[in-house]
């Protein structure tokens, strides 16, 4: 009786499904009850125009099992949309309640995304998006937009590395959104913001 009272006290671990691999992983109160749960990143080997679909899995923990709580398709990219730089996906992690997700790719010209989810409203919302895009000696831009409060950020850096001059310009503008995007169906890259009386036109 003794062992089995141990046994049952153990978390009982989480079946991949089948044909999926693990990309990434990790623990932490992502609804603010105190209580750690468990986020997946999956390869789903599914093909797409960009390579394999990937998904984010969300699980709770409910008397020492884990039962899946949420599920996201789109939020990670497929396997291929990194360009040269091959596979963008450069991992998760678990940030003040927040899932933050990161990609990378590019050629010569090089973007960067990060995006921050908070579970609100009985799902998990952009709450912080940031973008890096740009080549050396070129045009490169830094765009931060928190979508809690509106607050953007936005510098970019034009610069001749044969004349040795650069140009730096910088804007902050206040946009707030009517509803804020879901991690349900959420694809990095195909959200488009316009600055006002501006041709800027930022993707994220």
């Amino acid at each position: 009786m003794c062992c089995k009272s141990q046994e049952n006290k153990k978390t009982e671990r989480i079946q991949t499904p089948k044909h999926f691999k693990i990309l990434d992983k990790k623990e932490g109160d992502l609804d603010n009850d105190g209580v750690f749960e468990k986020v997946i990143v999956y390869d789903t080997e599914k093909e797409t125009d960009m390579g394999t679909e990937r998904q984010i899995y969300i699980y709770k923990k409910n008397h020492n099992k884990w039962e899946l709580w949420k599920k996201s398709v789109g939020a990670i990219l497929p396997s291929e949309h990194g360009g040269m730089m091959g596979d963008p996906f450069e991992g998760i992690s678990i940030d003040r309640n927040c899932i933050v997700i990161n990609h990378s790719g590019g050629a010569r010209q090089r973007w960067h995304y990060t995006h921050r989810f908070r579970y609100q409203s009985d799902a998990f919302q952009l709450i912080g998006v940031t973008v890096n895009f740009g080549s050396p000696c070129d045009n490169f831009f830094n765009f931060d937009y928190n979508l809690s409060n509106g607050k953007i950020n936005f510098e970019q850096e034009t610069s001749d590395c044969i004349n040795k001059s650069s140009k730096i310009e910088k804007k902050e503008i206040v946009k707030k959104l009517k509803t804020l995007p879901t991690m349900t169906n959420f694809y990095p890259g195909n959200n488009k913001f316009t600055f006002p009386n501006s041709e800027t036109i930022i993707y994220y």
